[in-house]
């Protein structure tokens, strides 16, 4: 089957293109003498007046051969303007151009269908409120977003959306708090997105996050109410006085307003079987476990007297070996400050790590706090795809599980879909020609080079995924075959580009032989470019056989 997905996937992207080559010289009257999809000997065909359809052996491209096109056919007087080469020259640029465009607009389609099945959609609840955000103070965990600049808001992408096209613009949302609706005025922040290859953009952002944290508690203090009821930090409550517990939230409520009476708690506590399963790996199971929990009287939050609080900043796995390690960092630590500081959420603390290497850390280890100074492991080196390694690493990770609230229908899904096409094959193209350019600089080493073993690969994990992540992987390859074949170099549909431009500036066209010579060099790279991707790929997928191979 393998062979099969590989087969099927470069023989459509094949046809798309050569019909936009076949399409546009019909338009224009050119007689089409061969349409071939793939190269070599011919397996099979059919000529249906004067044009020959054939399939041939080499299924890794295909051509449509021209009356005119090489300059040693003979043409009849009265075929003359049916020529490819006694065409207009906006007439050829068209037909040439006709087939990476065809490649370029394929994935618009090949997309659509894929966001088509986005039927359900995440609802624009929020579930987690970035420190020192726009959103900070107006929103909270829980509202539910109804309507931003007079526009009906039914799903976070839609919020997202209306946000990210208004940095620095004041606006209007109507906001759900606990069936209440009020409004608020919120201007989102000019933030810079990042993405593969440096690429950034700069989008709005309000600094919410539809996640809601699940209620993994973190114990504040050995001497609390918490602890004394047997409850420990990352402990998992699932129920509070006989209601049900999935967020963080909904134990926040249950403890609201209690004034000190007792609460019987539901719970799970992680607990780490080493060697299970015969020594084959080492599982962390929840083991479920009652509480009797009685916060301490007086007002203010049930949770703080209670000694509870949302286990989001608490240390769960420390690197061995690591400057973490190294400075006295221990599983159970809870962060309270970063160079001076306050820490109010491990992901914006995880941000602020990435601004320098050195840092001073404040923690508390029961009722101990500790300040420590510390440099970030550093890792340079280049990735297995040829991308340039240099960045900090953390050495301390925390665990916090999230849930999303249940889905919500899609109210717009052909307008959702064509949205999403045209932005993922924008996307995908700028993406592509950055990397070309990546790859001019030095910035990306020719180890990023694929060539059919990696397609072959690939095809055949993204069909048994399903249908549409084999439908992306195609849109994929087709913007990129699209964009190498417009590439300036000699056989491709660049090269003949490049030739036309030479043509226009001279007014006559190049001379056979520097085209011959033209075209030689471009085979000579193209053969040794091909060379380089199939040892990428043969180095990718058996390394030890290019080891034997260069110790012999």
């Amino acid at each position: 089957m393998q062979l099969v997905y590989f087969i099927v996937m470069v023989g459509i992207l094949v046809f798309v293109h050569e019909l936009g080559h076949f399409a546009w010289a019909k338009v224009f009257g050119v007689q089409v003498l061969r349409v071939s999809l793939g190269f070599g000997p011919r397996i099979a065909g059919f000529r249906r007046g004067e044009t020959e359809y054939v399939v041939s052996a080499l299924p890794l491209g295909g051509y449509v051969r021209m009356l005119g096109e090489n300059p040693l056919d003979e043409i009849r007087p009265q075929d003359t303007d049916r020529s490819f080469a006694h065409q207009s020259l906006l007439r050829r640029i068209v037909i040439v151009v006709a087939g990476p465009a065809m490649n370029l607009v394929f994935p618009v389609l090949l997309y659509f269908i894929v966001f088509l099945g986005d039927t359900d959609q995440t609802p624009a609840s929020v579930g987690i409120v970035l420190p020192d955000r726009p959103a900070d103070g107006l929103l909270e965990p829980g509202d539910r977003i109804v309507a931003v600049d007079g526009e009906e808001i039914a799903t976070f992408y839609e919020m997202s959306e209306v946000v990210g096209r208004n940095p620095d613009r004041s606006l209007k949302f109507v906001v759900e708090r606990e069936g209440e609706r009020f409004e608020t005025a919120i201007t989102p922040v000019r933030a810079v997105e990042d993405h593969p290859l440096d690429v950034s953009r700069h989008v709005g952002r309000i600094g919410v996050m539809p996640q809601h944290p699940l209620a993994v508690i973190g114990v504040t203090s050995p001497g609390s109410p918490a602890a004394k009821a047997g409850l420990r930090t990352f402990d998992v409550v699932v129920a509070a006085s006989g209601k049900p517990v999935e967020r963080f939230i909904d134990l926040e409520r249950v403890l609201r307003h209690n004034r000190g009476t007792m609460v019987p708690l539901t719970y799970l506590r992680p607990q780490r079987i080493t060697r299970a399963l015969g020594g084959l790996a080492d599982l962390e199971v929840l083991e479920p476990r009652v509480a009797a929990l009685t916060p301490a009287p007086g007002g203010g939050s049930g949770l703080t007297r209670a000694g509870i609080e949302l286990a989001d900043l608490y240390v769960s796995d420390v690197a061995k070996g690591s400057p973490e390690h190294r400075i006295g960092l221990l599983p159970g630590d809870r962060l309270l400050e970063l160079d001076g500081e306050p820490v109010r959420l491990w992901s914006t603390f995880f941000e602020r790590l990435g601004k320098s290497s050195s840092h001073t850390l404040r923690y508390r280890r029961g009722d101990e706090v500790f300040t420590r100074t510390y440099t970030l492991a550093h890792e340079r080196g280049v990735t297995e795809h040829g991308q340039l390694i240099d960045r900090n690493i953390v050495g301390i990770r925390n665990w916090m599980p999230t849930h999303v609230d249940a889905s919500v229908p899609n109210p717009r899904p052909v307008t959702y879909a064509v949205r999403e096409a045209w932005r993922a094959t924008a996307e995908v193209v700028e993406l592509t020609l950055v990397s070309m350019v990546r790859l001019f600089q030095g910035r990306l080493t020719v180890k990023s080079l694929g060539g059919p073993l990696t397609i072959f690969e690939v095809a055949d994990s993204a069909a048994r995924e399903g249908p549409l992540n084999y439908l992306t992987l195609m849109a994929f390859i087709s913007i990129n075959l699209g964009l190498i074949n417009l590439l300036p170099i000699p056989l491709l549909d660049g090269g003949h580009m490049a030739f036309f431009l030479i043509e226009a500036v001279m007014r006559r066209p190049l001379s056979l032989r520097a085209r011959e010579i033209a075209h030689t060099a471009g085979f000579i790279l193209l053969v040794a470019v091909m060379v380089l991707a199939f040892m990428n790929d043969l180095e990718r997928q058996w390394p030890r056989i290019i080891e034997q191979i260069g110790s012999r």
